[in-house]
């Protein structure tokens, strides 16, 4: 049961200001620490303290937004596996710490086909929104296909441009200065550059893995930028990921275990234990997803597919003692196959039989 939060009003104001404290606090460029920016800098970091001795596992917008429906499209967490699998329209609405005062929202859209036999490309527009702090995302990925006998591998390279910017309301509280250089800096926001690389695997008889090294290359290019800004991170964040998918064609019924395993920006290392099932051509999606680290958590997943378009909804809770102050996190996507010029006539006689 949902707890109430104590000093309600005093916990709306910090949730208008964790964005101030994100963007101060996390922000790529090093500032001249003066003793007025000290002071606030204090300020900031004890509102920050107050969040994450609720059980907070981070109050950064995270670089890998904390998808749940990856496993049924890839292209959220490689740029690999973009085209793999025909062309994709993905819509996605991610509501994590449901009726906690500012918490984190992110809408994706999100388009990945072939052009080829050989190259793949994505397109992915990301907005979060955290608090007073909102984060608008543009990324573009390329891949290269190679065929090696029954196998398809995919090498990718994705870039990003991001942009931050805190709400006005940010700068309304009590003893900050909007004259000040630093949260003037932060008024006007900051925009930022990031690269990764990955690999993606579609192995014979069902198997799948891949890896994504996450902001590879990670540098501000704003007017304010300097050369300290710039973030090299080879290995230091990654994303390795395994699954199977196995037929059961006398129950018309496939199930996937799959695992993934993931280091992360402004996150702590988790595993998740994925098993999703399939049944008649995927009229019925269903799933459950046990995460490990960060406080542990679960996630559940219903689905079904109508005609050419997935329609997918998750529900996920944490085992950390801040879920007793909020109701959970949703997950909703609709994903449109377009077209696959890999599927084959028989591959299409097989989908209307098993949904019979």
């Amino acid at each position: 049961m949902k707890r109430n939060l104590p000093y309600k009003n005093d916990f709306d104001t910090l949730s208008a200001n964790v964005g101030l404290c994100v963007l101060l606090l996390g922000s790529p460029r090093q500032h001249v620490k003066s003793g007025n920016w000290i002071r606030r800098r204090v300020a900031f970091l004890i509102s920050a303290i107050l969040v994450l001795t609720l059980g907070v596992s981070s109050i950064s917008a995270q670089e890998i937004a904390s998808y749940k429906h990856y496993t049924l499209n890839q292209q959220l967490i490689n740029p690999a596996a973009s085209g793999m699998n025909g062309h994709k329209i993905m819509l996605n609405y991610v509501n994590r710490w449901n009726a906690f005062p500012g918490n984190p929202q992110t809408f994706t859209g999100a388009y990945n086909g072939p052009v080829g036999e050989r190259i793949g490309l994505g397109a992915m527009l990301i907005s979060d929104n955290l608090g007073s702090l909102n984060r608008t995302t543009g990324q573009l990925s390329y891949a290269y296909r190679l065929d090696i006998e029954d196998t398809k591998l995919s090498i990718g390279l994705s870039t990003g441009y991001e942009r931050y910017k805190l709400q006005a309301s940010a700068l309304l509280g009590t003893g900050i200065d909007p004259n000040d250089p630093i949260i003037a800096d932060a008024a006007e926001g900051y925009d930022v550059f990031d690269a990764a690389v990955g690999v993606h695997a579609e192995l014979p008889d069902g198997f799948t893995a891949g890896l994504a090294l996450p902001n590879l290359i990670r540098t501000r290019v704003d007017n304010n930028s300097d050369n300290e800004s710039t973030e090299s991170s080879l290995f230091k964040y990654f994303v390795l990921y395994a699954g199977y998918k196995a037929p059961l064609e006398e129950y018309n019924f496939e199930f996937e275990p799959s695992i993934q395993v993931r280091n992360v920006r402004n996150a702590p290392f988790q595993v998740d234990l994925n098993l999703l099932g399939y049944y008649a051509d995927d009229q019925l999606i269903g799933g459950f997803t046990y995460t490990i680290g960060g406080g542990n958590g679960a996630n559940i997943l219903l689905g079904t597919r109508i005609n050419k378009i997935n329609i997918l909804y998750s529900y996920g809770v944490s085992f950390a003692d801040f879920q007793t102050y909020n109701n959970g996190s949703h997950e909703i996507s609709l994903i449109f196959d377009l077209f696959n010029p890999d599927e084959t006539e028989d591959d299409q006689d097989d989908r209307r039989k098993r949904r019979r």
